[in-house]
């Protein structure tokens, strides 16, 4: 068994973990309509990522990225609607609708290694809004409709994604792997101490009210 068989299987497991981190956040979102937290910004990148993505796969007859990242877009497309937003749902609809259709014509009409270069370029920096959307309301102290579900689904995918790139010597998906791990870990922490050290801070209180009273 050479490195380049192991590697296949960690990237299908990366694609699949990939498409089911959507899932927990669109249940809380829908649960919790009204939660901030949740970086519209960042979701609307990681479609635009997956579009450019798709048609990457298309053009370059990678028939396993086809169904992933369609699942990807429509899940993607859900959360930024549903999202709490002071942009209302229709305005945004229409602001992805006319971004969507610039970037397919575009990645329609530039060589198919150039739109590949563009999704990866896309994916690195998609989640940063989600840092600075969890870093300010993990200073606020507020509470959060982040699914921490979802982010730990995204570290195993990212974890899949960067041994396969490692096996595969994919400079890269490891560059893009490495810098997305670090982010998705950001992200993880500072939700995870905001939502359990929040419990945290609430129990402590109400110990000195009782011992108050």
């Amino acid at each position: 068994m050479n490195v380049h068989s192991l590697a296949l299987p960690l990237a299908y497991v990366g694609m699949v973990l990939g498409v089911a981190m959507v899932l927990p956040q669109l249940t809380r979102t829908i649960r919790h309509p009204d939660l901030p937290g949740v970086s519209a910004i960042s979701w609307s990148l990681t479609a635009l990522c997956c579009l450019t993505c798709l048609v990457y796969g298309v053009r370059t007859a990678a028939l396993p990225q086809i169904p992933g990242n369609i699942l990807m877009i429509m899940g993607a497309v859900a959360v930024v609607l549903l999202v709490p937003s002071a942009v209302s749902r229709s305005r945004r609809a229409t602001r992805l609708a006319g971004v969507a259709l610039v970037a397919l014509a575009v990645a329609l009409a530039v060589p198919a290694q150039t739109v590949g270069y563009v999704g990866f370029g896309i994916g690195l920096f998609s989640a940063w809004p989600q840092v600075i959307e969890s870093y300010g309301n993990w200073r606020a102290g507020g509470e959060s409709g982040l699914s921490l579900t979802t982010w730990s689904v995204k570290i195993a995918a990212t974890l899949c994604w960067l041994a396969y790139a490692a096996l595969a010597l994919d400079l890269p998906v490891l560059v893009a792997s490495a810098v997305g791990l670090m982010t998705t870990l950001a992200i993880f922490s500072m939700e995870a101490s905001l939502r359990f050290g929040g419990a945290l801070r609430v129990d402590r209180v109400d110990e000195r009210v009782l011992e108050a009273v």
